[in-house]
């Protein structure tokens, strides 16, 4: 008698069109991801596990994501632990997220480093990753299949700044100032050879270690050398050590650009970081378009660009995966990862698309400290106020 009546059940769901896998299907779309909440990177993205929590609270807020294959939306779930900064914890922990939480997609870690070891996860288990802040080719030169990254790779991650600067055709000369790190040192090598296309003559490059705190050797070079610009590619602690010795020792060029230049830069630097130029993905202000979504998100979360300017960055990965289950239909992982490959799409920070390889195609724009507002310089049709050049020097 069971059986006839499954059997009829079948049978009517068959003729009047709905699937009857609709009538069953996951609670959740589950989310797996680790954030930096200790450690080095934390003043980078410490509270970003705010910044996910508090989007999946706006979709569900709407009723979820829609899953054609079920028939209806589903709610999105995070499971999102500490990676401390590091790479091993960093690896253990997508481990954990693919074989005990069995996530259906994994968003990566802050930094590239970060990335390349925990984006194994995702390969050897058939998980789709999708890498947020992490432009190193290094990660995108492995042949793997279930990756994507948001955003363009480190060599062109301030192609934006030269254009503006040959566009110029003011400054002649740059210095460089590296931190021995895998990303510093991917943008470096990029700026390098756009710095040469944009005509500028090249005096110094200095490769140095991360934990350096006396720069003393250098900045007494630089003040001979008398570069138009002191490009500094690091991360944040490195920078601001950096800036600080370097007032201290009043190196005056006519710019310093520091890759990385925050609010956390900014608030540890005071006055000396006015005029700075970096890179941001997005300040208030911009032409971009409908840019209501990164407002909602760190309205909720609390979090300040400002301060963390990679949020945007986050925010446009979170478009990015929900478009590709909407698109896929389902929450199967390789018609996911299809999707993910296939897609082009608007987000808050422009189009984003993927290399064959991976890599994303969206890029951050310089922008200069002025009078405490990070300002986009360039291009001209998005830029919220004018490239100060050269700074005032310091006293």
């Amino acid at each position: 008698m069971e059986k006839r009546f499954l059997a009829f059940c079948l049978t009517v769901a068959l003729v009047i069109g709905f699937p009857f896998s609709a009538m069953a299907g996951p609670d959740a779309i589950h989310i797996g991801a680790t954030v930096s909440q200790t450690g080095h990177f934390s003043s980078e993205v410490g509270p970003f596990k705010r910044l996910m929590t508090s989007w999946a609270d706006l979709v569900n807020d709407q009723g979820g994501i829609m899953v054609e294959e079920y028939g209806k939306k589903l709610p999105v779930k995070f499971t999102i632990y500490d990676d401390k900064s590091d790479q091993a914890t960093a690896k253990k922990y997508y481990e954990r997220l693919a074989t005990v939480d069995k996530v259906d997609m994994m968003l990566g870690p802050y930094s590239s480093p970060l990335t390349l070891a925990a984006s194994t996860a995702g390969e050897n288990h058939h998980i789709p990753f999708i890498a947020v802040c992490a432009n190193s080719p290094k990660i995108y030169s492995r042949g793997f299949k279930w990756l994507v990254g948001v955003i363009d790779l480190g060599p062109r991650y301030t192609y934006r700044y030269w254009e503006m600067i040959k566009t110029e055709g003011k400054a002649k000369s740059v210095a460089f100032v590296v931190e021995d790190t895998i990303h510093p040192l991917g943008v470096f090598k990029g700026s390098q050879k756009l710095a040469e296309d944009a005509e500028l003559k090249v005096l110094s490059s200095d490769i140095v270690p991360a934990n350096t705190r006396d720069f003393t050797p250098i900045i007494t070079k630089l003040k001979k050398e008398s570069p138009d610009i002191v490009y500094v590619s690091s991360n944040i602690p490195f920078a601001i050590n950096f800036m600080k010795q370097a007032k201290e020792m009043k190196l005056n060029p006519n710019e310093y650009h520091c890759i990385h230049h925050s609010g956390i830069f900014k608030d540890a630097l005071g006055s000396a970081a006015e005029y700075v130029i970096g890179q941001s993905y997005w300040v208030e202000g911009m032409k971009l378009g409908d840019t209501q979504l990164i407002n909602d998100v760190l309205k909720k979360a609390d979090i300040s660009e400002p301060r963390y300017p990679w949020s945007p960055a986050y925010v446009a990965a979170f478009q990015i995966l929900q478009k590709a289950i909407e698109n896929a239909g389902t929450l199967d992982k390789g018609k996911v990862v299809q999707s993910l490959k296939n897609l082009k799409m608007e987000t808050v920070l422009g189009e984003a698309r993927f290399a064959e390889t991976g890599y994303g195609s969206i890029n951050t724009y310089p922008s200069q400290i002025q009078g405490g507002v990070y300002k986009v310089i360039y291009p001209p049709d998005v830029a919220t106020g004018k490239h100060t050049y050269p700074r005032p020097p310091w006293e």
